[in-house]
């Protein structure tokens, strides 16, 4: 098991931060995989997308690095048991200090943007094709993400919709970035 000391933020190193995420989830009230998951989701919003497989991950790199430790406790579920994951003596110190560190603008690395660098004048199509399906995907999560509970007026509530803003915000100018997109690829696609 790795310790994590005052000012060793190796736990983070190169992950998402959901983990630190995660782990003030834990800090709250202990919980299986699948309530940490509901608590996350509801947290942040569905544009996160946060899947079982990277929860669980994330959960084993916090055990790893002595974070949150985890037990077997009988349920009804179908495998007759759950692994509850609770903080341990060294999370809220982790916790204080990833929520003091710095935080930089995660560089613009999406796909589509990679495709368009790269593509030719005969790409065109399927970039417009392309287009229209990530416009789809990007309008469903908008629109899920729209349907947020009322704003509660406790520090919980507050953060809970100021992380679901964000989402939206940068969902709305993707939408935008789409549209453009799409007028200047069908500018040069079709030549008058």
């Amino acid at each position: 098991m790795e310790a994590v000391s005052a000012g060793n933020r190796d736990w983070m190193r190169g992950s998402s931060p959901l983990k630190g995420a995660l782990l003030g989830l834990v800090l709250q009230r202990p919980g299986h995989g699948y309530d940490l998951a509901n608590r996350l989701d509801r947290r942040l919003g569905p544009a996160w997308q946060i899947t079982a497989k990277d929860l669980y991950r994330m959960l084993e790199q916090l055990e790893r690095a002595g974070l949150v430790s985890s037990r077997r406790v009988l349920s009804d579920g179908p495998t007759g048991n759950r692994r509850v994951y609770s903080p341990t003596l060294l999370a809220e110190p982790a916790l204080t200090e990833w929520m003091s560190a710095s935080t930089r603008m995660a560089p613009v690395r999406a796909e589509f943007q990679a495709k368009i660098a790269v593509a030719r004048a005969p790409d065109a199509p399927r970039l417009l094709a392309a287009l229209d399906a990530y416009e789809r995907e990007c309008f469903a999560l908008f629109n899920a993400s729209s349907q947020d509970a009322p704003l509660l007026r406790s520090f919980a509530g507050i953060a809970m919709h100021l992380s679901r803003a964000s989402a939206r915000l940068h969902l709305r100018a993707e939408l935008e970035w789409i549209v453009l997109a799409r007028r200047l690829i069908s500018e040069v696609a079709t030549p008058s």
